[in-house]
């Protein structure tokens, strides 16, 4: 995320940390879901033209 922090877009009730630890997760999971879902697809191209 950005390192900008505009105070004036967050509420007192919402909890930056939280929100950028939330995002972060996000990323790192679609990540790696996608470079499953590559290792699946390859494994299954070689099973069936290998």
């Amino acid at each position: 995320m950005t390192d900008t922090n505009d105070s004036k877009d967050w509420g007192e009730e919402m909890d930056r940390p939280e929100h950028e630890q939330t995002y972060e997760a996000f990323l790192d999971y679609t990540k790696w879901s996608i470079i499953v879902i590559a290792i699946i697809l390859v494994m299954l191209l070689l099973f069936v033209y290998g």
